[in-house]
């Protein structure tokens, strides 16, 4: 794996926020997405990955990058890949909701070696050094310990639950509080910084996941799919985020909301 020098970290931090006061202050067109209508893209999304392909590799010389938009699995297994969601929480966005976030991952050998997730309205940038820490705005992230069980289940996730689980489902109210802030790299920022105890998707992808799940795991959590395998980037991850000592009880909950 890459030794990431402080230096890069540095980089990549301070570019997330210098391109959000850029990009986001423009006037944006939006476009459905998804045969559902319920998803969008605009030319936000499109502008910060057009962006961000143009400068990731300059910060990384022969690394290559792949954006959520027009996604293309790569073929190239060995050269340093940056994977970039540049609108995480698109529909929120739209709708005018603060809660969205910009999320790049470096990936080495297949393996998550440095991540960044900026949360654009709140102008908070939580990132990660693989076995080097979490951080806030550049500094050790501290998690917030609190009494308060809030759980953020996904919509896909609660589908299967209740079509499939119900009795699983009563479990879960009868112990937490349900939250969904339609950011899937925030949700497990927010586990990473202690706000919520436990994050679950069914549907959501690796550009979604992959950073925040690398500040979590920095931060002391247990990350990993419930339900098969996280092999590729572009299909259902089937994720969950907990504590160490509660993780594999909860996948025990979440595998039974599988058809």
């Amino acid at each position: 794996m890459l030794s990431i020098s402080p230096n890069l970290h540095r980089q990549l931090c301070a570019l997330l926020p210098r391109l959000a006061a850029e990009i986001f202050s423009e006037r944006f067109d939006t476009d459905a997405k998804g045969s559902d209508g319920l998803d969008f893209v605009t030319s936000i999304d499109l502008k910060m990955q057009d962006r961000l392909t143009t400068i990731l590799p300059e910060l990384l010389l022969g690394s290559r990058v792949v954006g959520e938009e027009g996604f293309c699995q790569t073929q190239d297994s060995t050269a340093p890949l940056w994977l970039v969601d540049p609108l995480d929480g698109t529909v929120n966005f739209v709708a005018g909701l603060p809660s969205y976030a910009i999320a790049v991952v470096l990936i080495d050998n297949g393996q998550p070696c440095l991540a960044a997730v900026h949360d654009v309205p709140h102008g908070i940038t939580y990132s990660a050094i693989a076995d080097g820490g979490a951080f806030r705005n550049g500094a050790p992230l501290v998690r917030r310990q609190h009494d308060a069980r809030l759980a953020v289940l996904s919509s896909g996730l609660l589908r299967d639950l209740s079509c499939h689980a119900p009795d699983r489902l009563a479990q879960l109210l009868a112990r937490y509080k349900l939250r969904n802030f339609g950011s899937q790299a925030l949700h497990l920022c927010y586990a990473a910084a202690g706000h919520v105890s436990l994050v679950a998707s069914r549907e959501a992808k690796g550009w979604d996941d992959l950073a925040g799940a690398l500040i979590a795991r920095e931060a002391g959590l247990q990350y990993g799919p419930y339900h098969g395998s996280q092999a590729a980037m572009d299909v259902d991850q089937f994720s969950l985020c907990s504590d160490p000592a509660t993780f594999e009880a909860h996948v025990s909950v979440f595998s039974g909301s599988v058809p």
